[in-house]
């Protein structure tokens, strides 16, 4: 199991008159509580393999770091774990150690940042009735917590609590659409043909899962392009109901190579939300640029990501001769970092060339390029667009 990281603060004496408690709004401390956790975090992976007071003395930091911005005017640092205890924070906990442990927290840190409760949003629309915030049956309960919506993807936060022990024990939830239909995704009212990520188990036993949905170029069940016509300030009511919950064992496998089951629960849980299209931050800006018949035609700056608008050649012909016309593209930052991809709209014309939106991860970089990559052992460079976002 992975280490408690909320053991850094809660066994550390620290002097709290020291510092001045200052009353911020509850947008403005859960920013801090997601900032707050990240520091915990590099202090954690700057110190594991150090023991005593150094590990301690980082903890200690972190401690004062909390004080210094004032969130939640913490008395003692028992309170620390209630502090670093909402979903996006134990997304990142359950992160640590994985494949994905840097992707993952970078990209619960900053959607986090920039998420809303969804409370907040039922209660925007007081008098509008149906909306299922929590579900509960035959000992299982899952619960929706946090929303975030630019227009181009939709995240949410999940939580599974259950007492039953087949399911308790397991490291992972999943919902799997090997048998029948253990889930279903509605948006405003049509089911899209979307995959829900696995319940992660943390370390206070619950359960906690962020989904994705496509709102660029989403598909529903027959797979025909989804018009939601989406509009600033606008709403998209998700609808998701689970029918079947397997528990597995990640370190564990079955006989067939696959991971080992701690059992199943069947039953119907119905999650109903609503979820504020927010394009307020969301700023476009031209970019104009071509290199080797590829065209950057413009930006657009959202709260937690960045899309581009490009202009793809046939890579099927010379002088690229790519017979599969899928070379690797992205956006990388200064140093060389491809930026962590999010979502993508492609149009496919007849005579091979795209129109394609591309959307990443973005947390402020100022000098980025649009890069185009030959999937053979060398990586050739088909093309490198820098460009300023404003």
């Amino acid at each position: 199991m992975a280490k408690n990281i909320y053991r850094l603060l809660n066994e550390v004496g620290t002097d709290f008159r020291e510092y001045e408690e200052i009353e911020l709004s509850s947008e403005d401390k859960e920013r801090q509580k997601q900032r707050i956790l990240m520091e915990v975090k590099r202090m954690e992976k700057r110190t594991e393999k150090k023991k005593g007071k150094t590990w301690k003395a980082a903890a200690g930091a972190a401690a004062a770091c909390i004080i210094t911005v004032g969130a939640f005017g913490l008395a003692n640092p028992v309170q620390a774990k209630e502090l670093l205890s909402s979903v996006f924070g134990k997304l990142i906990e359950t992160s640590q150690g994985g494949k994905y442990e840097q992707e993952d927290t970078e990209r619960y840190s900053i959607i986090g940042e920039n998420a809303v409760a969804v409370q907040k949003e039922v209660d925007k629309r007081q008098g509008e009735e149906g909306y299922a915030l929590t579900a509960e049956q035959d000992g299982v309960s899952i619960s929706v917590s946090d929303v975030y919506c630019d227009g181009y993807v939709l995240y949410y936060t999940t939580t599974l609590k259950t007492n039953r022990e087949e399911l308790n024990s397991a490291d992972g939830i999943v919902l799997e659409k090997k048998d029948g239909e253990p889930y279903n995704i509605k948006i405003n009212g049509v089911e899209a043909a979307e995959v829900i990520r696995p319940f992660e188990k943390s370390s206070d036993g619950t359960f906690v899962a962020a989904q994705q949905l496509d709102l660029m170029a989403p598909y529903d069940m027959g797979n025909n392009p989804m018009d939601l016509a989406l509009e600033e300030g606008g709403t998209v009511v998700v609808d998701w109901t689970v029918r079947q919950l397997d528990g597995y064992l990640w370190d564990a496998w079955e006989e067939d190579g696959e991971y080992k089951s701690t059992g199943t629960a069947s039953g119907e849980w119905t999650l109903r939300f609503p979820v504020t299209v927010d394009t307020s931050q969301n700023e476009a800006f031209d970019i104009n640029k071509e290199e080797n018949g590829i065209v950057v035609k413009r930006g657009i700056k959202t709260k937690a990501g960045l899309v581009l608008e490009v202009e793809l050649p046939d890579f099927r012909n010379e002088p690229y001769n790519d017979k599969f016309n899928d070379p690797d593209l992205g956006i990388k930052d200064s140093e060389g970092n491809w930026l962590q991809w999010l979502n993508q709209k492609a149009d496919l014309h007849e005579d091979g060339t795209s129109t394609s939106q591309i959307m990443v991860l973005y947390d402020g970089q100022k000098d980025l390029s649009f890069c185009v990559e030959a999937k053979d052992e060398e990586q050739t460079k088909i093309a490198e667009i820098g460009f300023k976002v404003p």
